[in-house]
């Protein structure tokens, strides 16, 4: 068995998370091989290639919808030299457009939903005792999370989500050691290498309608046991020797009580060690308590969704976030000597000129470390590309990154929003504080050399 991590155009070259999971779950009863395909510049080609050396009977894609248009010649690649092996699809983007995802790539046998642990092991049992290439539809139709197309007919099994998370198997470490990745982590900085990614919890219960998070994990968040965090942290840095870990939950501090116990098993099983939380928190979860069991544990950088600095923005995001506490809040992180890194979202539909220049105001006027000015992508999955009309979705330029415009509103152009991101960029980090602050968390050559390269990217798309 084979598994990708599709390449796509990334700043961050991280341990593939999900990717080591399902193979966790797969090991025993299939030879599991991983590649990450950024890290090991895979091309279609090479990929055919090894699979059809390595005999691969079941070859899987994870696929975000930044890497989906490539999906395509690798699927197509691989049936070509092994016409007899299974192919399937997972990930954010299958998840969200699973009939799409299988028309644009019809050398597919069918995508997985949703959490795919429990079921892409069911599918893969089904295979291996078969014997075949393809199963029957109405074997098909008993897997859940499963989307295919049956003579012409798109069929779709209901998928459900794990209560207790706690039954995932400990992510398969060893197929995707954290010292053989570049100093090119999730968030783009870390103090010490090597870094591991790791979740405490699945689910969202917020609406946020660019995040499409409550359709991937749903919206109820289950949580680890404080037990395995340590149990799995301590395996990190004792067999893999880890030096940093990131805490990548969708909201980690959503439920200030469990985060602080989470903060304090750390401490207390002396696992202390820098950490860092760059998916974000929700600005209104940070209180003095929570702040101190973090920085406790060994926290020195909070990434903060605050996304735009007009309420009126905000509130077409529905993000429900009342910008009064930002500052605050902000402050008593930099008290602590802590970092602070911010999220803004630029070209929001609705958003005017006014709207960009509040949010770039906003941002000058807090004490960040750093921040990240996306340009709004209606990504598959959110409430807002489902409201696309059929003549709005002619506004979709490309789902290629954040760097890039990739879908232009009504009354806006495309060259007028790269300026305002470029703008927003410069302006923040054109002062000579910021450029400080930015250069102190440049601590390797390599680290220098991504740095430079994610610049060169985010300033240079068009």
């Amino acid at each position: 068995m084979l598994l990708l991590k599709l390449p796509c155009r990334s700043d961050a070259v991280p341990p593939p998370l999900g990717i080591a999971y399902l193979a966790a779950h797969l090991r025993d009863i299939a030879d599991v091989k991983v590649l990450e395909g950024i890290r090991q510049r895979v091309t279609p080609a090479s990929f055919a290639r090894l699979a059809d050396v390595w005999q691969a009977d079941v070859v899987g894609f994870s696929v975000n919808t930044h890497a989906a248009s490539t999906l395509h010649g690798y699927a197509l690649a691989v049936r070509a030299l092994c016409p007899d092996a299974f192919l399937v699809a997972g990930g954010a983007h299958p998840t969200a457009l699973p009939d799409g995802t299988l028309q644009a790539a019809p050398a597919l046998d069918c995508v997985l939903m949703g959490e795919a642990e429990l079921s892409f092991r069911t599918l893969v049992e089904a295979v291996v005792a078969g014997n075949m290439a393809r199963l029957e539809a109405s074997e098909l139709r008993t897997i859940p999370g499963l989307a295919f197309f049956d003579a012409g007919t798109f069929v779709q099994t209901p998928t459900a989500f794990v209560e207790d998370i706690d039954t995932f198997v400990m992510p398969a470490w060893d197929l995707v050691p954290p010292g053989d990745y570049p100093k090119a982590p999730h968030g783009a900085f870390a103090r010490h290498f090597p870094v591991a990614p790791i979740i405490t919890s699945r689910g969202c219960p917020y609406d946020c309608g660019f995040c499409s998070v409550p359709r991937l994990v749903g919206r109820k968040i289950r949580y680890r046991s404080a037990a395995l965090v340590t149990d799995e942290l301590r395996l990190l840095r004792d067999r893999f020797g880890i030096r940093e870990f990131q805490i990548v939950d969708d909201n980690f501090t959503v439920h200030r009580g469990r985060a602080i116990a989470i903060c304090e098993a750390i401490a207390s099983n002396d696992l202390a060690m820098p950490w860092t939380c760059p998916n974000g928190v929700r600005v209104d979860t940070l209180d003095d308590e929570l702040l101190d069991a973090m920085q406790a544990a060994g926290c020195y950088s909070i990434s903060l969704g605050i996304e735009s600095g007009s309420p009126a923005v905000l509130e077409r995001m529905v993000k429900h976030l009342d910008l009064s506490v930002v500052p605050e809040v902000v402050a008593r992180i930099v008290a602590r000597g802590m970092e602070v890194h911010a999220f803004f979202i630029l070209g929001y539909p609705g958003e005017t000129p006014a709207d960009v220049d509040e949010t770039i105001r906003l941002a000058k006027a807090l004490p960040l470390t750093r921040a990240n000015f996306s340009l709004f992508t209606p990504l598959p999955g959110t409430s807002e590309y489902d409201a696309l009309t059929a003549q709005e979705q002619h506004r979709i330029l490309n789902l290629g990154d954040f760097a890039q415009v990739s879908f232009v509103p009504e009354g806006r152009s495309a060259a007028a929003l790269k300026r305002q991101q470029r703008r927003a960029l410069m302006e923040f980090y054109g002062r000579p504080s910021q450029l400080k602050r930015l250069a102190r968390a440049v601590r390797t050559p390599e680290a220098g050399y991504h740095l430079a390269r994610r610049a060169a990217h985010w300033l240079g798309s068009a």
